[in-house]
Protein backbone atom coordinates (compact mmCIF):
# COMPACT_ATOMS: atom_id res chain seq x y z
CA UNK A 1 0.00 0.00 0.00
CA UNK A 2 2.73 2.47 0.92
CA UNK A 3 4.61 1.82 -2.33
CA UNK A 4 1.51 2.50 -4.42
CA UNK A 5 0.77 5.64 -2.41
CA UNK A 6 4.33 6.85 -2.97
CA UNK A 7 4.04 6.30 -6.72
CA UNK A 8 0.80 8.28 -6.77
CA UNK A 9 2.58 11.19 -5.11
CA UNK A 10 5.53 11.03 -7.50
CA UNK A 11 3.33 10.94 -10.61
CA UNK A 12 3.08 14.75 -10.69
CA UNK A 13 5.65 16.46 -12.89
CA UNK A 14 8.06 18.97 -11.35
CA UNK A 15 6.67 21.71 -13.59
CA UNK A 16 3.08 20.97 -12.58
CA UNK A 17 4.12 21.07 -8.93
CA UNK A 18 5.90 24.38 -9.45
CA UNK A 19 2.84 25.87 -11.14
CA UNK A 20 0.61 24.57 -8.35
CA UNK A 21 2.88 26.11 -5.72
CA UNK A 22 2.88 29.46 -7.51
CA UNK A 23 -0.93 29.55 -7.44
CA UNK A 24 -1.51 28.02 -4.01
CA UNK A 25 -1.73 31.12 -1.85
CA UNK A 26 -3.96 33.07 -4.21
CA UNK A 27 -6.26 30.04 -4.45
CA UNK A 28 -6.54 30.00 -0.66
CA UNK A 29 -6.61 33.69 0.15
CA UNK A 30 -7.57 35.63 -2.95
CA UNK A 31 -7.91 39.32 -2.09
CA UNK A 32 -9.12 38.73 1.47
CA UNK A 33 -7.47 40.67 4.31
CA UNK A 34 -4.72 38.77 6.11
CA UNK A 35 -4.09 38.23 9.81
CA UNK A 36 -0.75 36.69 10.74
CA UNK A 37 -1.16 34.36 13.71
CA UNK A 38 2.20 34.37 15.45
CA UNK A 39 4.58 37.33 15.73
CA UNK A 40 7.81 35.38 16.15
CA UNK A 41 10.64 34.88 13.68
CA UNK A 42 8.51 33.23 10.99
CA UNK A 43 5.75 35.83 11.38
CA UNK A 44 8.14 38.73 11.01
CA UNK A 45 9.75 37.22 7.92
CA UNK A 46 6.33 36.59 6.36
CA UNK A 47 5.34 40.19 7.12
CA UNK A 48 8.46 41.49 5.37
CA UNK A 49 7.80 39.29 2.33
CA UNK A 50 4.20 40.50 2.06
CA UNK A 51 5.24 44.12 2.40
CA UNK A 52 7.81 43.60 -0.37
CA UNK A 53 4.95 42.71 -2.73
CA UNK A 54 2.87 45.66 -1.51
CA UNK A 55 0.40 43.71 0.62
CA UNK A 56 -0.14 44.85 4.19
CA UNK A 57 -1.79 42.45 6.68
CA UNK A 58 -4.27 43.98 9.08
CA UNK A 59 -2.52 42.75 12.23
CA UNK A 60 -0.66 40.05 14.06
CA UNK A 61 -2.74 37.87 16.38
CA UNK A 62 -1.46 35.98 19.40
CA UNK A 63 -3.42 33.94 21.93
CA UNK A 64 -1.26 35.33 24.71
CA UNK A 65 -1.39 38.99 23.72
CA UNK A 66 -3.01 41.42 26.11
CA UNK A 67 -4.81 44.67 25.30
CA UNK A 68 -1.60 46.69 25.60
CA UNK A 69 0.61 44.39 23.54
CA UNK A 70 3.32 46.38 21.72
CA UNK A 71 3.41 46.51 17.95
CA UNK A 72 5.89 44.21 16.17
CA UNK A 73 7.69 45.72 13.17
CA UNK A 74 5.02 48.44 13.11
CA UNK A 75 2.17 45.91 13.02
CA UNK A 76 -0.41 45.88 15.85
CA UNK A 77 -0.69 42.66 17.86
CA UNK A 78 -4.19 41.66 18.97
CA UNK A 79 -5.26 38.90 21.30
CA UNK A 80 -6.96 35.99 19.57
CA UNK A 81 -10.45 36.83 20.85
CA UNK A 82 -10.22 40.43 19.68
CA UNK A 83 -8.70 39.49 16.31
CA UNK A 84 -11.39 36.87 15.72
CA UNK A 85 -14.15 39.29 16.73
CA UNK A 86 -12.89 41.95 14.32
CA UNK A 87 -11.67 39.84 11.42
CA UNK A 88 -12.74 36.21 11.88
CA UNK A 89 -15.53 36.30 9.33
CA UNK A 90 -13.60 37.80 6.43
CA UNK A 91 -9.84 37.62 6.92
CA UNK A 92 -7.56 34.68 6.20
CA UNK A 93 -5.68 33.77 9.37
CA UNK A 94 -2.21 32.68 8.26
CA UNK A 95 -0.52 30.53 10.89
CA UNK A 96 3.04 31.83 11.01
CA UNK A 97 4.23 29.33 13.59
CA UNK A 98 6.39 26.24 13.04
CA UNK A 99 7.25 24.93 16.47
CA UNK A 100 6.92 21.47 18.04
CA UNK A 101 5.35 23.00 21.16
CA UNK A 102 2.39 24.23 19.11
CA UNK A 103 0.93 21.44 16.92
CA UNK A 104 -0.68 22.73 13.77
CA UNK A 105 -3.91 20.77 14.27
CA UNK A 106 -4.33 22.28 17.72
CA UNK A 107 -3.67 25.81 16.42
CA UNK A 108 -6.21 25.38 13.62
CA UNK A 109 -8.80 24.03 16.09
CA UNK A 110 -8.17 26.96 18.44
CA UNK A 111 -8.61 29.48 15.63
CA UNK A 112 -11.78 27.91 14.31
CA UNK A 113 -13.26 27.61 17.79
CA UNK A 114 -12.61 31.34 18.20
CA UNK A 115 -14.62 32.05 15.06
CA UNK A 116 -11.91 32.31 12.38
CA UNK A 117 -13.51 30.93 9.22
CA UNK A 118 -10.47 30.93 6.91
CA UNK A 119 -7.25 29.37 8.23
CA UNK A 120 -4.08 28.31 6.41
CA UNK A 121 -0.44 27.73 7.25
CA UNK A 122 2.26 30.07 5.97
CA UNK A 123 3.73 27.39 3.68
CA UNK A 124 1.89 28.56 0.51
CA UNK A 125 3.32 32.03 1.17
CA UNK A 126 6.73 30.43 1.51
CA UNK A 127 6.27 28.83 -1.88
CA UNK A 128 5.33 32.24 -3.27
CA UNK A 129 8.37 33.96 -1.75
CA UNK A 130 11.09 31.29 -1.71
CA UNK A 131 14.01 33.72 -1.80
CA UNK A 132 12.80 35.40 1.39
CA UNK A 133 11.28 32.48 3.29
CA UNK A 134 12.77 29.18 2.11
CA UNK A 135 14.19 26.78 2.90
CA UNK A 136 12.99 26.62 6.49
CA UNK A 137 13.76 23.28 8.06
CA UNK A 138 12.04 20.72 5.78
CA UNK A 139 9.74 23.33 4.19
CA UNK A 140 10.78 24.06 0.61
CA UNK A 141 9.32 24.21 -2.87
CA UNK A 142 7.48 20.98 -3.79
CA UNK A 143 9.08 20.50 -7.17
CA UNK A 144 12.36 19.71 -5.40
CA UNK A 145 10.85 16.43 -4.21
CA UNK A 146 9.79 15.42 -7.71
CA UNK A 147 13.12 16.31 -9.26
CA UNK A 148 14.67 13.83 -6.83
CA UNK A 149 12.05 11.12 -7.48
CA UNK A 150 14.66 8.45 -8.22
CA UNK A 151 16.41 9.03 -4.90
CA UNK A 152 13.05 9.24 -3.09
CA UNK A 153 12.19 5.77 -4.39
CA UNK A 154 15.64 4.37 -3.63
CA UNK A 155 15.52 5.53 0.00
CA UNK A 156 12.00 4.15 0.43
CA UNK A 157 13.23 0.75 -0.77
CA UNK A 158 15.76 0.66 2.10
CA UNK A 159 13.13 0.87 4.84
CA UNK A 160 12.61 -2.35 6.73
CA UNK A 161 9.19 -2.06 8.39
CA UNK A 162 5.72 -0.88 7.50
CA UNK A 163 5.59 1.82 10.19
CA UNK A 164 8.68 3.42 8.64
CA UNK A 165 7.31 3.19 5.12
CA UNK A 166 4.01 4.78 6.18
CA UNK A 167 5.84 7.63 7.94
CA UNK A 168 8.08 8.15 4.93
CA UNK A 169 5.15 8.39 2.50
CA UNK A 170 3.36 10.83 4.82
CA UNK A 171 6.51 12.97 5.00
CA UNK A 172 6.77 13.01 1.21
CA UNK A 173 3.09 14.00 0.99
CA UNK A 174 3.61 16.86 3.44
CA UNK A 175 6.62 18.14 1.51
CA UNK A 176 4.52 18.15 -1.65
CA UNK A 177 1.29 19.61 -0.29
CA UNK A 178 2.20 21.67 2.78
CA UNK A 179 -0.83 20.07 4.45
CA UNK A 180 -0.02 19.09 8.03
CA UNK A 181 -3.14 16.94 8.04
CA UNK A 182 -1.38 14.25 5.97
CA UNK A 183 1.09 13.63 8.83
CA UNK A 184 -0.15 11.09 11.38
CA UNK A 185 -0.90 12.82 14.66
CA UNK A 186 0.41 9.83 16.61
CA UNK A 187 4.09 9.85 17.47
CA UNK A 188 6.46 8.12 19.87
CA UNK A 189 7.22 9.25 23.40
CA UNK A 190 10.06 11.77 23.44
CA UNK A 191 11.70 9.74 26.21
CA UNK A 192 12.24 6.95 23.65
CA UNK A 193 14.00 9.17 21.12
CA UNK A 194 17.16 7.38 19.91
CA UNK A 195 16.29 4.36 22.08
CA UNK A 196 13.00 2.98 20.70
CA UNK A 197 12.87 -0.60 21.97
CA UNK A 198 11.07 -1.81 18.86
CA UNK A 199 14.06 -0.69 16.77
CA UNK A 200 17.17 -1.78 18.64
CA UNK A 201 18.62 -3.16 21.87
CA UNK A 202 21.20 -1.27 23.93
CA UNK A 203 24.28 -3.18 25.06
CA UNK A 204 26.18 -3.10 28.33
CA UNK A 205 29.43 -2.23 26.48
CA UNK A 206 27.98 0.69 24.50
CA UNK A 207 30.25 3.52 23.42
CA UNK A 208 27.71 6.19 22.58
CA UNK A 209 28.87 9.20 20.54
CA UNK A 210 26.37 12.05 20.93
CA UNK A 211 26.77 14.68 18.19
CA UNK A 212 24.71 17.66 19.24
CA UNK A 213 24.60 16.90 22.96
CA UNK A 214 22.78 20.21 23.63
CA UNK A 215 22.27 20.60 27.40
CA UNK A 216 22.60 16.90 28.19
CA UNK A 217 19.00 15.92 27.47
CA UNK A 218 20.12 12.83 25.54
CA UNK A 219 22.56 11.93 28.32
CA UNK A 220 19.60 11.77 30.68
CA UNK A 221 17.47 9.60 28.39
CA UNK A 222 20.43 7.34 27.62
CA UNK A 223 21.10 6.75 31.31
CA UNK A 224 17.43 5.91 31.85
CA UNK A 225 17.34 3.56 28.86
CA UNK A 226 20.65 1.87 29.70
CA UNK A 227 20.19 1.69 33.44
CA UNK A 228 23.65 3.25 33.74
CA UNK A 229 25.29 0.20 32.13
CA UNK A 230 27.62 1.38 29.35
CA UNK A 231 31.31 1.71 28.54
CA UNK A 232 31.81 5.35 27.47
CA UNK A 233 29.70 8.32 26.45
CA UNK A 234 31.28 10.96 24.19
CA UNK A 235 29.27 14.21 24.11
CA UNK A 236 30.01 16.74 21.35
CA UNK A 237 28.56 20.21 21.89
CA UNK A 238 30.19 23.34 20.45
CA UNK A 239 27.75 26.14 21.36
CA UNK A 240 29.00 27.90 24.52
CA UNK A 241 25.67 28.26 26.31
CA UNK A 242 24.66 24.68 25.63
CA UNK A 243 28.12 23.48 26.61
CA UNK A 244 27.89 25.21 29.98
CA UNK A 245 24.46 23.67 30.61
CA UNK A 246 25.78 20.25 29.60
CA UNK A 247 28.70 20.47 32.01
CA UNK A 248 26.39 21.60 34.79
CA UNK A 249 24.09 18.63 34.22
CA UNK A 250 27.02 16.21 34.15
CA UNK A 251 28.26 17.61 37.45
CA UNK A 252 25.08 16.29 39.10
CA UNK A 253 25.72 12.69 38.04
CA UNK A 254 27.15 10.01 40.31
CA UNK A 255 30.97 10.05 40.17
CA UNK A 256 31.25 6.60 38.59
CA UNK A 257 28.89 7.65 35.80
CA UNK A 258 30.47 11.06 35.26
CA UNK A 259 33.91 9.43 34.96
CA UNK A 260 32.71 7.57 31.86
CA UNK A 261 31.49 10.70 30.04
CA UNK A 262 33.86 12.69 27.83
CA UNK A 263 32.93 16.18 26.59
CA UNK A 264 34.35 17.48 23.31
CA UNK A 265 33.60 21.15 22.48
CA UNK A 266 33.41 20.55 18.72
CA UNK A 267 30.85 20.41 15.95
CA UNK A 268 31.01 17.27 13.84
CA UNK A 269 31.85 18.20 10.25
CA UNK A 270 33.43 16.92 7.06
CA UNK A 271 36.76 18.60 7.85
CA UNK A 272 38.52 20.78 10.39
CA UNK A 273 37.60 24.43 10.50
CA UNK A 274 35.02 26.75 12.01
CA UNK A 275 31.27 27.01 11.67
CA UNK A 276 29.00 29.94 12.37
CA UNK A 277 25.82 29.48 14.36
CA UNK A 278 22.95 31.91 14.74
CA UNK A 279 20.90 32.28 17.90
CA UNK A 280 21.61 30.14 20.92
CA UNK A 281 20.25 27.34 23.01
CA UNK A 282 17.39 25.38 21.51
CA UNK A 283 17.12 27.75 18.56
CA UNK A 284 20.71 27.39 17.37
CA UNK A 285 20.97 26.78 13.65
CA UNK A 286 24.05 26.39 11.51
CA UNK A 287 24.41 29.47 9.32
CA UNK A 288 26.27 29.77 6.07
CA UNK A 289 27.89 33.16 6.51
CA UNK A 290 26.45 35.53 9.06
CA UNK A 291 25.98 33.58 12.29
CA UNK A 292 27.25 35.47 15.31
CA UNK A 293 28.63 32.44 17.18
CA UNK A 294 31.84 30.88 15.81
CA UNK A 295 32.56 27.29 16.88
CA UNK A 296 35.30 24.79 16.19
CA UNK A 297 34.49 21.89 13.88
CA UNK A 298 36.29 18.64 13.18
CA UNK A 299 35.61 15.27 11.52
CA UNK A 300 34.56 12.39 13.74
CA UNK A 301 37.25 10.23 12.15
CA UNK A 302 39.71 12.51 13.93
CA UNK A 303 37.79 13.12 17.15
CA UNK A 304 36.95 9.45 17.68
CA UNK A 305 40.21 7.99 16.42
CA UNK A 306 41.14 4.84 18.33
CA UNK A 307 37.72 4.51 19.97
CA UNK A 308 35.45 1.49 19.53
CA UNK A 309 32.22 3.30 18.63
CA UNK A 310 29.05 1.21 18.89
CA UNK A 311 26.34 3.89 18.60
CA UNK A 312 26.47 7.21 16.77
CA UNK A 313 23.70 9.80 17.22
CA UNK A 314 23.40 13.07 15.27
CA UNK A 315 21.07 16.02 15.83
CA UNK A 316 23.16 18.88 14.49
CA UNK A 317 20.87 21.44 12.87
CA UNK A 318 21.20 20.30 9.27
CA UNK A 319 24.93 19.51 9.29
CA UNK A 320 24.30 15.76 9.30
CA UNK A 321 25.46 15.02 5.71
CA UNK A 322 28.84 16.64 6.29
CA UNK A 323 29.23 14.94 9.66
CA UNK A 324 28.55 11.55 8.08
CA UNK A 325 31.18 12.29 5.46
CA UNK A 326 33.64 13.16 8.22
CA UNK A 327 32.85 9.88 9.99
CA UNK A 328 33.11 7.65 6.92
CA UNK A 329 36.15 5.65 8.05
CA UNK A 330 34.79 5.18 11.58
CA UNK A 331 31.40 4.04 10.32
CA UNK A 332 32.92 1.67 7.78
CA UNK A 333 35.30 0.17 10.35
CA UNK A 334 33.10 -0.03 13.45
CA UNK A 335 29.64 -0.52 11.83
CA UNK A 336 27.81 1.21 14.69
CA UNK A 337 24.13 1.82 15.19
CA UNK A 338 23.27 5.21 13.71
CA UNK A 339 20.42 7.49 14.78
CA UNK A 340 20.37 10.59 12.58
CA UNK A 341 17.80 13.38 12.69
CA UNK A 342 16.19 13.90 9.29
CA UNK A 343 13.89 16.91 9.77
CA UNK A 344 16.29 19.80 9.18
CA UNK A 345 16.05 19.93 5.36
CA UNK A 346 13.59 18.80 2.72
CA UNK A 347 15.93 16.31 1.08
CA UNK A 348 17.35 14.79 4.26
CA UNK A 349 14.37 12.42 4.26
CA UNK A 350 15.89 10.49 1.35
CA UNK A 351 19.44 11.86 1.24
CA UNK A 352 20.45 10.58 4.67
CA UNK A 353 19.39 6.92 4.22
CA UNK A 354 21.21 6.84 0.90
CA UNK A 355 24.31 8.42 2.43
CA UNK A 356 24.40 5.90 5.27
CA UNK A 357 23.81 2.99 2.90
CA UNK A 358 26.73 4.18 0.81
CA UNK A 359 28.98 4.03 3.89
CA UNK A 360 27.88 0.72 5.43
CA UNK A 361 26.88 -1.43 2.47
CA UNK A 362 24.76 -4.48 3.25
CA UNK A 363 23.70 -5.85 6.61
CA UNK A 364 21.78 -2.88 8.03
CA UNK A 365 18.09 -2.36 8.77
CA UNK A 366 16.64 1.12 8.25
CA UNK A 367 13.72 2.59 10.17
CA UNK A 368 12.05 5.96 10.69
CA UNK A 369 10.44 7.03 13.95
CA UNK A 370 9.01 10.46 14.90
CA UNK A 371 8.85 11.80 18.45
CA UNK A 372 7.01 15.14 18.18
CA UNK A 373 3.89 16.39 16.35
CA UNK A 374 3.97 17.57 12.76
CA UNK A 375 7.38 17.37 11.08
CA UNK A 376 9.59 17.42 14.17
CA UNK A 377 12.11 15.01 15.69
CA UNK A 378 12.08 12.55 12.83
CA UNK A 379 14.92 10.08 13.37
CA UNK A 380 16.49 7.73 10.86
CA UNK A 381 17.82 4.55 12.46
CA UNK A 382 20.37 2.36 10.71
CA UNK A 383 20.91 -0.77 12.79
CA UNK A 384 23.40 -3.55 11.96
CA UNK A 385 22.40 -7.19 11.91
CA UNK A 386 22.20 -8.65 15.39
CA UNK A 387 21.07 -5.42 17.04
CA UNK A 388 17.69 -4.74 15.48
CA UNK A 389 14.33 -5.79 16.86
CA UNK A 390 12.00 -7.86 14.66
CA UNK A 391 8.80 -6.17 13.50
CA UNK A 392 6.55 -5.45 16.46
CA UNK A 393 8.97 -6.84 19.04
CA UNK A 394 10.49 -4.82 21.88
CA UNK A 395 14.20 -5.51 21.88
CA UNK A 396 14.97 -4.59 25.49
CA UNK A 397 18.68 -4.93 26.25
CA UNK A 398 21.38 -7.28 25.06
CA UNK A 399 24.60 -8.23 26.74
Amino acid sequence: MSAAALEDLLAESPQDAADRADRAFDALAGARPLVLYGAGRVGRRVLAALRAEGREPVCFADAGAGPEAPAVDGMPVLGLAEAADRHGADAVFVVTILNPRFPQAEIARQLRDAGCRHVTSWIPLGWRHPAALLPHYAVDRPEGVLRAAGDVRAAFALLGDEASRAEYVAQVAWRLTGDFGVLPQTHRAVAEQYFSPDVLALRDDELFADCGAFDGDTVATFLAASGGRFDRYVALEPEPGNLAALRARLATLAPDVRARVDVLPFAAAAQRGTLRFSGGGASSAAATDDGEIVVQAAPLDELLAGRRVTYLKMDIEGAEPGALQGAAATIHRERPVLAVCAYHAQDHLWRLPLAVAGLVGDGYRYSYRRYEPDCWELVLYAVPEGRSAPDGVSAGRSA
